[in-house]
């Protein structure tokens, strides 16, 4: 089966319901976040479970899979909220909207609401809001 099509960020209006998507988070995973961001803290390893911003790194990645980002678009802010543990190894699900977009002087502002949660549960273990700012494609 073909992967759908990817959208460009420029084209979404606000409150654009992106498909919910199914991603999961290996050990593998954890260890190479960990390493790559420098944290020797076992707390991660001796409970078996994800950073929380290890969580939100590969659930944008995951809506990466739907979104496409022009050249030169800046991520210009981040807020993460845990809500509980991610055991390493877990599948998650991954649902997200474009919660804001305003357009100024060229650019194009788009706010993404997402929320990760691991499979069986009813609540988030995550939620977040990404800031992106794309050159506008009108003249």
């Amino acid at each position: 089966m073909a992967a759908p099509a990817r959208v460009p960020l420029t084209e979404l209006p606000k409150d654009h319901q992106f498909p919910a998507t199914a991603f999961s988070i290996s050990r593998d995973d954890v260890t190479r976040y960990l390493d790559a961001v420098g944290d020797a803290n076992a707390v991660y390893a001796d409970r078996g479970l994800a950073p929380p911003l290890a969580v939100a790194a590969l659930a944008l990645g995951a809506l990466l899979d739907v979104l496409e980002l022009p050249a030169g678009a800046l991520h210009t802010g981040q807020e993460i909220e845990a809500h509980g543990g991610v055991p390493a190894g877990a599948t998650l699900a991954l649902s997200g909207r474009i919660a804001q977009r305003s357009e100024r002087a060229g650019l194009v502002i788009s706010v993404i609401e997402f929320a990760v949660t691991p499979e069986g549960s009813a609540q988030p273990a995550l939620t977040g809001r990404s800031t992106v700012v794309v050159q506008g494609s009108g003249p």
